[in-house]
C-alpha cells in the first residue's frame, strides 16, 4: 500500500455557488492519487444543474445523478461504486486542507486504524477553530463527537455498514455511523492540526434540518443502540456509586457543610 487511491464523496444539492471552491481545494492536495464523486441529489436550481457541466470530461471526477433522497443515500451510492481503499466524505460547501490526506494516510498504514480525523476551522457566519476530541464512545452516545469529514478505510463500511438511510433527510447520520464504528474493533486516530474548513451558514443542513428533527433523531438512534446505551448507563451508575463511597468525596462533603448552612440562611 504505497500510494492507495482516495475517493472524495460529495453529495450535491443546489450547491452551484460553492462547489468550485470545494473541488479546487481537492486539486490542491499534496497527495495526488485521488478521485472525486459528485452525487447530484435531485438539484432544482438551474445554475447548480448547469454548473455540473464544468466537471464533465475530467478523468478524476465521476458524476452521479439521483432523485432527491438526502446525503446518506447519495454517499452510499458513490462509496459502493468507488474502487478506492479510503473514503473522504466532504460537503459541497466545505474545503479540505492541502496536506490533510498526506498526513492522515500515514496514520492509516497501521492496519488497526480505521479512521483518521483532525480539527475544523469554521468560516462564513462564524470564524473559529473547533478542536475535535479524541474519540470516546461514552461521549458519542450523548452527542456527536466527530464531523462527517474524515479519512475512512473503506473496509470500515464493509464491516459496520453504510450511512443509515432512514436518517438521510432527518440529519445527523454521521452521529449514528460513528456509533457503529465505535462499537467495532476499528481504532480512531486524531491527526493534529486543521483537517478541513467548514462553511458556517444559517442555511446549513444542521441549522435548517437536523436541529428541527433532533428529538426524532435521538429517539431513533437510542432505540437502535439500546443495548450499548443500557450498558453505558449501568457503568455510569456504578461509577457514581463508587465515587460517593470514596474517602475524598466524604471529606469534601463534610468540608462543604458549613458553606451549605450559611447559604440556606440567605435563601
Amino acid at each position: 500500500m504505497t500510494n492507495p487511491l482516495v475517493s472524495f464523496i460529495i453529495p450535491y444539492y443546489n450547491a452551484g455557488e460553492t462547489i468550485q471552491e470545494t473541488i479546487d481545494s481537492i486539486f490542491k492536495q499534496s497527495y495526488g492519487n485521488f478521485d472525486i464523486w459528485i452525487i447530484n441529489d435531485g438539484s432544482t436550481d438551474p445554475f447548480s444543474i448547469e454548473k455540473l457541466k464544468d466537471f464533465e470530461g475530467n478523468e478524476k471526477i465521476h458524476l452521479l445523478h439521483q432523485e432527491n433522497a438526502g446525503p446518506s443515500v447519495a454517499r452510499n451510492a458513490a462509496i459502493k461504486q468507488s474502487t478506492a481503499d479510503f473514503i473522504v466524505p466532504l460537503d459541497a460547501d466545505d474545503v479540505i486542507n492541502p496536506d490533510s490526506i498526506a498526513r492522515s494516510i500515514e496514520v492509516l498504514r497501521d492496519a488497526e486504524v480505521g479512521v483518521a480525523f483532525g480539527d475544523i476551522r469554521y468560516f462564513g457566519m462564524e470564524n473559529h477553530v473547533k478542536i475535535q476530541s479524541h474519540f470516546s464512545m461514552d461521549r458519542q452516545l450523548f452527542m456527536n463527537q466527530l464531523a462527517v469529514t474524515a479519512l475512512i478505510r473503506k473496509a470500515v463500511y464493509h464491516e459496520v455498514g453504510y450511512y443509515d438511510e432512514f436518517l438521510s433527510k432527518l440529519g445527523l447520520e454521521d452521529w449514528e455511523f460513528w456509533l457503529r464504528v465505535g462499537q467495532s474493533p476499528w481504532k480512531f486516530h486524531k491527526v493534529e492540526g486543521i483537517f478541513f474548513q467548514a462553511r458556517s451558514s444559517k442555511n446549513s443542513r444542521t441549522f435548517e434540518v437536523a436541529n428541527q428533527n433532533l428529538e426524532q433523531i435521538k429517539q431513533y438512534v437510542y432505540q437502535k443502540h439500546a443495548v450499548i446505551m443500557a450498558e453505558c448507563y449501568e457503568k455510569m451508575y456504578y461509577q457514581k456509586k463508587q465515587l460517593l463511597e470514596t474517602p475524598d468525596y466524604r471529606i469534601g462533603n463534610w468540608l462543604m457543610k458549613p458553606y451549605r448552612s450559611v447559604k440556606k440562611l440567605f435563601q
